[in-house]
């Protein structure tokens, strides 16, 4: 048997197949007709350029930024916002950001030149294991750089490599109890204090603020909770010098943006147990719902939810300016992915003329749901419909449900609002990367 205690384990399967699935119902509806506003414009590329490609959305990215900026200045005044470029370091979307008076927040060296290409004043370099070269070069550029420093070893390194008389500004990333899998970067809150007095030994670190981060948040609670229990800790462990030295506190990003994509069933804990007993038997499982969209906070509500917590925990303690680092809630609505039916292989699938290696994870629209919009042929009406890319590999999907009022070769098959993480993991495996358009 594969466990130890058969019988109980069972019985943990059974309780989870019992709960109530905690996910909304519906669709994305209002997504798609957002989408279809810009048929004209995009259908007008594809006149002028072949499929696949990217489509740059300009007007997007404006609302997008002007959307959480006004929600968090409101709240948090002096609150300084840096993009970060993981989420998309296309150069459209980093000349927008910096138009729009944006800083960028870089995990890299790469990211670190992009940056500095594009003439921001302030810059935020974060992520693990930084290189000499890497942390060479923020040195040069310390008049707009702040590193987030991420281990006793990485203070060590900074130390040396700055000359005598030279001084950079410097934050130390912390993992708190509520980190999870986050727990890989930064140190351990518990070990704040003595980072910090260590600190001192090297005069050219400048450090004078804190950095935590958790990624996906649905809500304004994760950054609550960081934010309680690193207050919890100033209190009792820090000097009121020490607090006085404490100049910034940057709560991160990982703010997900409201209604843009949805979950399979197979995704829930329940689903997974039932798909995968299925699966064992080649069965087809009847789910349902189709999917469950994502409904997270506004940015109002993420920005009452984090500056209330700020006001109650921190602003007691400490006098500090706020730092944050949205990715995806800026870059999500920045492109669209524009393919067309290659060949129609009937009337339940067919292939489109561009691969998932525009995205770079293939199987993310196995799990994740975005829609799929024929906009030749558009519909608000929802079929099901598995359009594949072309890749030469199974996994190669981008939806098993398509916005059509009729399918037919040649049509302009549309996924809308994919600018976070897939055109800056995209690769050429067996299909080139596409070119970008801007509407």
């Amino acid at each position: 048997m594969i466990s130890k205690n058969l019988k109980a384990q069972k019985a943990i399967v059974n309780k989870v197949l019992a709960e109530p699935v905690r996910a909304a119902t519906g669709n994305l509806l209002p997504t798609v007709k957002s989408a279809l506003k810009k048929r004209a414009s995009i259908l007008a590329l594809t006149k002028k350029h072949q499929t696949p490609f990217y489509v740059f959305d300009q007007r997007e990215v404006k609302k997008s930024i002007d959307e959480f900026t006004n929600a968090f200045k409101e709240r948090m005044p002096g609150l300084q916002i840096y993009y970060a470029v993981k989420a998309n370091d296309h150069d459209f979307l980093l000349k927008e950001v910096v138009k729009n008076g944006l800083g960028l927040d870089v995990s890299s060296g790469k990211e670190l030149e992009l940056a500095i290409k594009h003439g921001v004043e302030k810059i935020i370099f974060s992520g693990p294991a930084k290189s000499s070269l890497e942390l060479r070069t923020a040195i040069t550029n310390r008049r707009k750089t702040i590193i987030h420093l991420d281990s006793f070893g990485e203070l060590k390194k900074l130390g040396q490599t700055l000359n005598k008389n030279q001084q950079i500004r410097a934050g130390i990333r912390v993992s708190t109890g509520h980190h999870g899998d986050w727990h890989k970067f930064g140190i351990p809150l518990t070990d704040l204090a003595n980072f910090w007095r260590e600190a001192k030994k090297y005069p050219g670190v400048n450090l004078s603020g804190l950095q935590c981060h958790i990624s996906f948040n649905q809500s304004a609670e994760p950054y609550q909770k960081m934010i309680i229990e690193i207050a919890n800790y100033l209190r009792k462990q820090f000097s009121s010098q020490e607090l006085e030295e404490i100049k910034f506190f940057d709560f991160g990003g990982g703010f997900s943006p409201s209604l843009l994509e949805a979950e399979y069933p197979w995704t829930t804990p329940q689903g997974r147990i039932i798909q995968t007993a299925n699966e064992y038997y080649n069965l087809h499982p009847d789910f349902n719902e189709k999917y469950y969209p994502l409904k997270p906070e506004t940015p109002m509500e993420f920005a009452k939810g984090i500056s209330d917590a700020c006001k109650e925990y921190l602003d007691p303690l400490i006098q500090c300016t706020y730092m944050c680092e949205p990715g995806r809630m800026v870059a999500e609505r920045s492109m669209h992915i524009v393919v067309r039916l290659a060949d129609l292989k009937n009337k339940n699938f067919g292939i489109a003329d561009g691969g998932t290696n525009l995205i770079g994870v293939w199987e993310k629209y196995e799990d994740y749901y975005s829609p799929v919009i024929n906009f030749t042929n558009p519909s608000h009406r929802e079929r099901k419909f598995t359009l594949y890319g072309n890749l030469c590999t199974p996994y190669d999907i981008w939806g098993f449900y398509c916005y059509a009022n009729k399918i037919k070769e040649g049509d302009v098959m549309v996924i809308p609002f994919q600018g976070a993480y897939t055109y800056a993991l995209a690769n050429d495996f067996i299909k080139p990367i596409a070119p970008t358009y801007k509407i």
